[in-house]
């Protein structure tokens, strides 16, 4: 399993919120086993995803589809995001 970590800035935070829920075949396809999203509390329009797959080769295989381009551009997402793998290393529970 992969983490990714993907920040961006968008146009409207609701219309966003709106074309990334209609995405979620889209990442299932590619290996999603579950994304949370998080806006900037003093920067609503500044995203951050967290999501988990099962394979980074897959995952990086949607991030440069031309679905994910599509999707991005609809939601009004300004510029590329900029996309991080991460390996889990350690999980504490507080």
């Amino acid at each position: 399993m992969i983490h990714v970590l993907v920040r961006f800035t968008v146009e409207d935070l609701v219309k966003w919120k709106s074309v990334f829920e209609e995405a979620a075949a889209l990442r299932k396809n590619f290996g999603s086993m579950g994304v949370r999203a998080f806006s900037k509390a003093d920067s609503p329009n500044e995203v951050t995803i967290l999501g988990e797959y099962a394979d980074k080769e897959k995952a990086m295989q949607m991030f440069q589809s031309q679905e994910f381009r599509e999707a991005t551009a609809r939601a009004g997402v300004k510029g590329p995001p900029e996309v991080t793998f991460l390996n889990e290393v350690l999980k504490l529970s507080a």
